[in-house]
């Protein structure tokens, strides 16, 4: 399998870590985001990489302790990158830590948050310093869609902008934070020099091409992206070296990964 080799070329330049997304590529999307789970092996295989890994990274549009929730056993020692790069959860830390000067931006998402029309199947995630709209389970999509960004309005000037995901909309600080960035910060931070990344979503776009960047520069990367349905955008199967079909191969390929080398 070629993600499989990839991604142990990848390893074997110590020092290594791994940094993927959460929701669509750990978990399987489900129609209520509170109650999707890591496919089943995930957090044996995250503690047993985190424990020959320089660092084993989950950077999610979710707030850190809700990521942490869902990691399981191995939720207190990932490092849990949340809300797009915003806030930085330390294994074993009991809180997430984020730049002071952001504070005065969680009133402006309240704000905008007001805005949301009770749309029937639209569920509204807050979470903080950031919020995303869901309406995967509206009547209509579509219309649900052009409705919500209709209720949004023009942000310009607020500090916040306007993203998309996987029937999804983010409301989050502009300019301020993005998988990319906090993927920069945590290579430095680590003296990497082998990368997996893995992400199956537009929000994870920032994180791959970062990954690019760096691989341009000497660091050893596999690129690895997660389908798992038609939502995927088709940016994510051009950004990427190997495209798996859904969570559980990755499941299967952070198993293998895990396994004492022979």
């Amino acid at each position: 399998m070629r993600a499989l080799a990839i991604a142990r070329e990848a390893l074997a330049a110590e020092p290594a870590g791994l940094v993927t997304d959460l929701d669509g590529t750990l978990a399987p999307i489900v129609p209520v985001p509170s109650e999707a789970m890591p496919h089943p092996g995930v957090s044996d295989a995250l503690r047993a990489l985190r424990a020959r890994l320089a660092v084993v990274a989950v950077i999610t549009g979710r707030a850190p302790l809700d990521a942490r929730r869902m990691l399981g056993s191995a939720g207190n020692q990932a490092l849990v990158i949340g809300n797009h790069g915003l806030e930085w959860l330390e294994p074993g830390a009991q809180a997430p830590e984020a730049d002071d000067a952001l504070a005065p931006l969680r009133s402006v998402i309240v704000d905008l948050v007001a805005r949301v029309p009770a749309l029937p199947g639209v569920q509204v995630e807050e979470k903080g310093l950031s919020a995303t709209i869901h309406y995967r389970q509206a009547p209509d999509p579509g219309a649900a869609r052009a409705g919500l960004m209709t209720a949004l309005g023009k942000v310009d000037g607020a500090g916040v902008e306007v993203r998309e995901g996987r029937l999804s909309i983010e409301l989050r600080p502009a300019g301020r934070g993005d998988k990319g960035s906090a993927l920069r910060a945590l290579v430095e931070r680590f003296g990497l020099r082998g990368l997996v990344v893995a992400g199956d979503d537009a929000t994870d776009l920032d994180m791959f091409a970062a990954a690019r960047e760096l691989g341009g520069r000497g660091l050893n990367i596999a690129v690895l992206g997660v389908s798992g349905g038609p939502e995927v955008p088709a940016e994510v199967a051009r950004s990427v070296d190997v495209l798996l079909p859904d969570p559980e191969s990755f499941a299967w390929l952070l198993g293998q990964l895990a396994e004492p080398s022979r």
